[in-house]
Formats: C-alpha cells, structure tokens, sequence
C-alpha cells in the first residue's frame, strides 16, 4: 500500500500591551508514550492513515475501513476527551482518504482516492465545522490518480501532491493546488520516464511549498525534492545513502529555510531510517538511530521549530522472523535524533503513519495495530513536561498594536 500523509505545523507569537510571552522549546522532551482508545467501523478492517492538530483537545485523523463491500472513507475526531467517528462521504468503490490538514476546528481537507468502476480518480473532502463533503477535484488522463498529501496554510490555499498515470509515461508527479473555491492542476516536474511519486508536501507559507518522495532511476528507486516558489515547481537536488532504495515518505517544513524530510534506504541488513535536512541552501543527511538490525522507516515527521521536530514510523528486529513491526518515535533536539519511549498494543505488528504535533510537550500519532485476526484502528498520545515559559518585565509604554498577531501553518 502507497500513502504518506501531512502534517500540520505550528508556531505562534504573542504580543499582548506590550508583554512578550515566548515558550521556549531548548530541553522540552517527548518522554511519554500511551495507547489512547479510538472507534472502528464494522468488523473487517480499520486504518488511520494521517493526523492533523490544531489544538491538543482538537484532531482529526482520516483513512478508511471495509465494509464488507468494499473499501470506505474513515475520519475520526478527538474532542480532547475520546475519538468518535464522524460521517465522511465515499463517492465511488475503494474510497480511502491518505491525508488531512485542519487550519482551525472549522477547516480541514482531506485527500485520497475513490474508484469510479473503471480507474483510480482523486478525491478530496473539506470540513467546514460541522459536515464533511466532497469537492471536486481534477485528474490528469482518464486511468489512475492518487493524492497523498494535502497542506494547507489557509482556509484558501491547499496544496496536494501525489501521482497519476500517463499512457506511455506511466507513474508521474501530481500536484494540485485550492484557492478557496476549486482545485486546479499545477504543472510539476518529473525526473526521467520511469515511476515518479511525490508523497508528502508541507507549506510553510503560499510562496513556499516542498514535496518529497522518490523516482525510479531505471534500476534504483532515488529520493525526489520539489520545491514552490509562489509561481512553479522545480525538483531540488536532494542526497540518497548507499546504491540501493531510496525513499521519502514525509516532509514538515517551519520556514522556508528549515525542513525535515524522513523515510528509509536499504542498507545493511535491511531497511534503514533516514532523515534530510533543508538549510534555506540545501539538503543533507542528518545522522538518525536504528533499533534493531532490520526494517527501520520513518513514515512521518512534524516540526514546530528549528529545535523540535517528532519523527514515527516502525521497526522489526530480525528479517522476516521474529518480532513483528513495533511504533518507534524519535525526536530532534536542534542538534541530533534520538529514540523516544513508545507504545504498541497486543503482540502482534503494530505501525505509526502520520504524526502532528500541538506544542513541544504534546504530539498526538495514529496508524493501526494487528490483534491476530484483523487490523484496527492504532493512536498514541505522545507527552513530556512543559517547557518552562519566560515572560518579559512590562515595559513603561503600552504597545499601540492592542491585537495579538498569531498563525498556524
């Protein structure tokens, strides 16, 4: 199964009659891990494939279940208290929706695909705060497209990115782009003619958007980087480790000159985590843990500063025997990666997909878990302490700004 999903990025500044209050992220730590309950529908099959936070008693998590007739769009909402489903639509067959990205409680676009009886269309879904409904959305051709990843910095500019299928092109890039009112098609790049796939996009503002993924270089599968300018798209070189695969899976971006792009390469005796590091210049690997021998991939990364990102996925101790897949969450401190305690539920695979993160000391990460009969619905609240808060002595002036700017990314 291909999917990635989005992130949402946080990061916020107050000025209040003149009092600065900064929260200061230097030794906050993730250090708690808890399986928290969440619904399934039906008794096949439940997954959660993407988490968007606006708030730690606000969420929203999407992906799909079967219903015995196929497969059906699932989303899920966290009120602070528990996780219930809400009514999502599923317009055709196969309906699943890979990835969700909340601006406020009041709006959120979901993106995935639906079946039509003959191919693979996109879809996409926007929450106004109260229902769920689909907008229309285009695809390239008349065969197969998929939207992975969707970020949105405004109710009015989203940006999703995925793949569609070319008659004598195949797998190539999709990037499509809302405006508040509809979904157009934005040309993207593509590296040669073999499979192309971008499965993560994170916008820091509407000039600056990157997407991650990977193509195939007739023997290998290489990472791939593309980046918006507010006008196009333009693939930017990015590392890969080894001779052999390559992938990104997910990218968070803070600003235009920080961003976190994690995934896998082969190495060794299997699959290995890997992290890339955007410096406003360019990308470079940034050392990152393994635990155990094989199977180690990173399938989310949230950010909210230069100093604090959360990176999830899974690991497997031995190759093919063994242990099964178990949730492995590491953290960046500004300076290195490190493993964070985790969670897993039952004795069987347990895997992280998306992560979103709220503030420095809470992280909320989704994704599903096997209880030896069929695969449910799997989260995790991820906590530590808060970070100690500094407030400025009040200065003799008032400030003539009585407004408090903010913003979420």
């Amino acid at each position: 199964m291909i999917r990635r999903s989005i992130l949402a990025i946080f990061a916020a500044t107050a000025i209040v009659l003149g009092f600065v209050v900064v929260s200061t992220p230097a030794g906050a730590v993730i250090d708690s891990a808890a399986v928290v309950p969440s619904a399934n529908l039906g008794t096949s099959y439940n997954y959660l494939l993407s988490v968007s936070c606006v708030s730690a008693s606000w969420c929203v998590a999407v992906g799909y279940y079967n219903s015995g007739s196929g497969d059906q769009t699932l989303v899920e909402q966290w009120n602070g208290a528990s996780w219930t489903v809400i009514p999502s639509p599923s317009p055709g067959d196969n309906n699943i929706l890979y990835s969700v990205s909340c601006v406020s409680a009041s709006s959120c676009v979901a993106v995935g695909n639906y079946n039509n009886n003959s191919a693979n269309q996109t879809l996409t879904e926007k929450w106004d705060g109260t229902s769920w409904r689909v907008i229309p959305s285009p695809n390239l051709g008349t065969s197969t497209n998929y939207l992975y990843s969707v970020s949105c910095v405004l109710a009015g500019f989203c940006v999703a990115t995925g793949i569609a299928y070319e008659d004598g092109f195949g797998y190539q890039t999709l990037v499509e782009q809302w405006n508040g009112a509809s979904w157009t098609v934005v040309p993207s790049p593509t590296i040669g003619t073999a499979t192309n796939i971008l499965n993560s996009v994170s916008c820091s503002s509407t000039v600056f958007c990157v997407a991650a993924g990977s193509y195939y270089n007739v023997s290998e599968n290489q990472t791939l980087v593309e980046q918006w300018n507010g006008a196009s798209w333009m693939v930017v070189p990015s590392p890969n480790l080894g001779t052999n695969q390559n992938f990104l899976n997910s990218v968070s971006c803070v600003t235009a000159d920080f961003c976190i792009a994690t995934g896998s390469y082969v190495g060794g005796s299997g699959d290995q985590t890997l992290v890339e590091k955007w410096d406003g210049t360019s990308w470079t690997v940034t050392p990152s843990p393994n635990t155990g021998t094989y199977n180690n991939s990173l399938n989310s990364v949230s950010c909210l500063a230069v100093s604090f990102c959360v990176a999830t996925g899974i690991y497997n101790g031995a190759a093919y025997v063994g242990p099964p897949h178990q949730t492995l969450v590491e953290q960046w401190d500004g300076t290195s990666w490190t493993v964070t305690p985790s969670a897993n539920t039952g004795t069987d695979d347990n895997v992280l997909e998306s992560v979103s993160c709220v503030t420095v000391s809470t992280c909320v990460a989704v994704g599903y878990s096997d209880n030896r009969s069929v695969d449910q619905t799997l989260v995790l609240s991820l906590t530590g302490a808060e970070p100690p808060t500094t407030t400025t002595t009040p200065p003799t002036t008032t400030s003539s700004d009585l407004v408090a700017p903010a913003f979420t990314g």
